[in-house]
């Protein structure tokens, strides 16, 4: 009976090919050029991978005289590493599973564009002769060859097949979480400028692109708002296209630019991180209404445990930090023939980040997706057998000997990458197109892949040694007086003007993890220029020499105004023989070249009289400009008038009383002098 079954199903293929197969006489094989050359076959499609129980189809296409050839197809047993899979590319590995006898190209059915179809049914269980039996998931080798009439293997394709699991038979593949990178080096330019290379922009497109053709995929984004101030910026077709791909998206809560929070701490400058966070999450809210994730931190630089405290303080629990090397091997060399296990992503304790935890990236593994990827039919699926094989380090359900070994789908792990700057046709792309579907054995989504669980506060941490270190000790003191002097221009200029915003982003700029040392110093001394015209340009003008002709009067102040946009000042009068009826601070808005302001005076005394003007900003932090007055007073005060009055009667009446004393003096004084002058005294 089962010789009977045998005979009735190879009967049943055969008349399969003989229906698929072309009429008499139809000519040349499809695919088959004219001249005489070397028989070959090259793949152009095939499945992604088959289920349990499924019908595949590779498609090929032939080359040379393939006249009388045919096709068969082998597949071996299941793969246990990279390595082995980079053996298979060359040589047999494995057991095989089976082979199917050669098909003659003629009976194959065609393809598109004069290409063949060659199938293959698989199943977990024995069925027949003609199918394939794959016990359990896994990646398998597949060589399908041209063969002669003698049965000699003229050429041949070899590529791997994996094989999906099921709920009876789970393959545990890890997760992949997956941060695109979409900033630039800083694009402010000291003129006030946004820079943009095409270049830039290019690259920042086909990050756009892959956001726009997986709209299902939750990846998360690393995009630095300072770029999505630029994109807006830009009258480029292509920044409005990327600012479309990044709207709603979940986004990193990023500080406007990448700060080295480490190196901001130890400057004494870590006042600036919280403002700095502040605006990234408002343009990124604002222009690309993203999803923010204000709980991990990208750490583009150290951030040591006081930058890490600071940090917590802010809502911040996590750090995206680079995965470290993997150990070498016992003989001190890493191993040539296989890959190192993927970077299981914690989070973990990682030294050097105060009591955040650390969310571990696969530095290899993102090297390996930011490559070019192959532009032959397989290369995507080479890649994605390639992350199916290899183990995931610290994952306790994955053997690094048996990958396939596992019991429990919901064991699996989270490896995660952040490719940066992706090439044209990227290793990512290819693979994302293969695992942009429900069926695919890796899941694929952003930073909520990543498990939650606290990590146990005993549990062997991470070194992890930052090389983004900038020493910010020498700029400093230039950041703190440049700050706080930007913190008095907006008590100045008001709403009315962005400036002070505008030299707050040059700050950002000076200070960013991404500038280099040029950079910094340019960005600064921008700053410092720009604050040093806008308080030279204002100055208190107009004549020094002044009269008061009355008691009361006014006195004139002229300001100078050299800004392009109005500002606030504090006027400050003070003189010790000048009373000023409103006070001696006078707020004033100068929104011209030039005003004048009279200033209400009563005088205490006459002569010449000193009077100090001061121009302030309005918090009363800087002064602007300073000038003395001589102020000649000629008008004599009622108290004045009083003592100047007292005294002319105390004067009149000293005067009259010695006339009249001395007048009548003149007249008795003779004959006085007569009588006394005859009689003796006595």
């Amino acid at each position: 009976m089962s010789r009977g079954r045998h005979l009735l199903a190879a009967l049943a293929f055969l008349l399969a090919l003989v229906a698929a197969a072309p009429p008499a006489g139809a000519g040349s094989v499809p695919g088959q050029t004219d001249d005489a050359g070397e028989p070959g076959i090259e793949l152009v499609s095939r499945p992604r991978w088959v289920r349990p129980e499924d019908r595949v189809s590779f498609t090929i296409r032939t080359t040379g005289d393939v006249s009388g050839t045919s096709v068969r197809v082998e597949v071996f047993s299941a793969l246990d590493s990279v390595a082995e899979l980079e053996e298979s590319a060359s040589e047999d590995v494995g057991v095989r599973l089976s082979l199917t006898p050669g098909v003659p190209l003629g009976f194959l059915p065609r393809g598109p564009q004069d290409a063949y179809e060659v199938g293959l049914q698989v199943s977990p269980e024995p069925v027949d002769d003609f199918t394939t039996q794959l016990v359990e998931p896994g990646v398998h080798p597949v060589v399908i060859s041209l063969v002669d009439e003698s049965g000699t293997v003229l050429d041949e394709i070899r590529t791997p097949m994996v094989r999906l699991g099921d709920e009876d038979d789970p393959w545990d593949a890890p997760r992949l979480g997956v941060v695109l990178d979409a900033g630039t080096p800083p694009t402010l330019q000291p003129d006030g400028t946004r820079s943009l290379p095409a270049a830039a922009l290019e690259r920042l497109g086909r990050v756009a692109r892959l956001l726009a053709e997986h709209p299902d995929l939750d990846l998360t984004v690393a995009a630095v708002p300072d770029t999505v101030d630029a994109l807006a910026a830009s009258p480029e077709p292509g920044a409005a296209a990327v600012l479309d791909a990044l709207r709603g998206r979940e986004a990193l809560a990023m500080p406007y630019l990448p700060m080295p929070v480490e190196s901001l701490v130890d400057a004494g400058l870590g006042q600036l991180v919280p403002p700095y966070t502040e605006r990234g999450a408002t343009v990124l809210a604002d222009l690309v209404e993203a999803r923010l994730r204000t709980d991990t931190w990208e750490a583009t630089a150290a951030i040591g445990d006081r930058g890490g405290r600071l940090l917590q303080e802010l809502g911040y629990r996590r750090a995206l930090v680079p995965s470290p090397e993997p150990d070498p091997d016992d003989d001190g060399e890493d191993d040539a023939d296989e890959p190192p296990p993927l970077a299981d992503s914690g989070p973990r304790v990682v030294e050097g980040i105060g009591p955040l935890q650390g969310v571990v990236v696969d530095t290899r593994l993102s090297a390996e997706l930011a490559a070019p990827l192959a532009g032959d039919a397989d290369a995507a699926h080479l890649a994605l057998a390639r992350l199916l094989l290899r183990p995931v380090e610290g994952d306790p359900s994955a053997d690094e000997d048996d990958v396939d070994d596992v019991d429990d789908a919901d064991a699996s792990t989270t490896v995660v990458v952040r490719p940066g700057p992706l090439p044209a046709g990227s290793t990512l792309a290819g693979l994302l197109d293969l695992l942009d579907d429900a069926e695919a054995p890796v899941q694929v989504g952003g930073l909520d892949l990543v498990d939650d669980t606290p990590v146990e506060v005993d549990a062997d941490p991470i070194d992890w040694d930052a090389a983004e270190r900038p020493d910010l000790r020498e700029l400093a003191p230039r950041v703190r007086e440049a700050t706080g002097h930007i913190d008095t221009f907006a008590t100045m200029i008001g709403d009315r003007s962005a400036r002070a915003d505008e030299l707050r982003l040059q700050i950002a700029t000076g200070v960013a993890a991404t500038a280099s040392p040029s950079t910094r110093d340019a960005a600064i001394t921008t700053v410092e220029q720009a604050l040093g015209l806008s308080f030279a340009g204002i100055r208190l003008s107009g004549q020094t020499d002044l009269n008061l002709t009355s008691r009361t009067g006014t006195l004139p102040v002229t300001i100078e105004n050299g800004n392009p946009f109005p500002v606030d000042l504090v006027v400050r009068i003070r003189s010790d023989r000048l009373a000023f009826p409103d006070g001696g601070r006078v707020p004033v808005t100068v929104d011209e070249d030039i005003l004048r302001i009279d200033v209400p005076v009563e005088a205490l005394a006459t002569g010449s009289v000193p009077v100090f003007v001061e121009l302030w900003t309005p918090d009363e932090q800087l002064r602007l400009a300073a000038r003395q007055l001589n102020v000649r007073s000629t008008a004599v005060s009622g108290v004045g008038l009083f003592i100047s009055l007292s005294a002319l009667v105390v004067l009149v009446v000293w005067w009259a009383r010695t006339w009249r004393s001395t007048r009548r003096g003149r007249a008795g004084g003779p004959e006085a002098t007569s009588v006394t002058a005859g009689e003796p005294m006595g």
